[in-house]
């Protein structure tokens, strides 16, 4: 490749799509985000189990979270696997929330 050929190509880049280190980034902040609300979650099934609680609750936001993760990506990636993990995480917030309410 030439230098204007590279140059050419660099400048056609929008400016608004991040690069590939960004792209890192924000992929291992989602995952550390994750990682951070599960050990929370943790947390507070503990406590809420010594003061004799229900606990779904916070089980179900959390599955939540990741249906909508894994639906948003198997959509717009059009992934059918991704989308049909999205649905079993739908349903066992589902399942949950019914549960929390029992």
């Amino acid at each position: 490749m030439e230098k204007e050929e590279v140059l050419r190509k660099a400048q056609s880049k929008k400016r608004n799509q991040p690069d590939e280190m960004e792209m890192d980034i924000l992929l291992r902040a989602n995952r550390v985000g994750l990682i951070a609300g599960l050990i929370l979650c943790i947390i507070i099934m503990g406590i809420k189990i010594y003061l004799d609680q229900p606990y779904q609750d916070v089980y179900a936001v959390f599955c939540a979270v990741l249906c909508g993760q894994f639906l948003y990506k198997g959509i717009r990636m059009k992934i059918r696997s991704l989308v049909w993990i999205g649905a079993v995480w739908a349903l066992t917030t589902l399942l949950l929330v019914v549960g929390y309410f029992i």
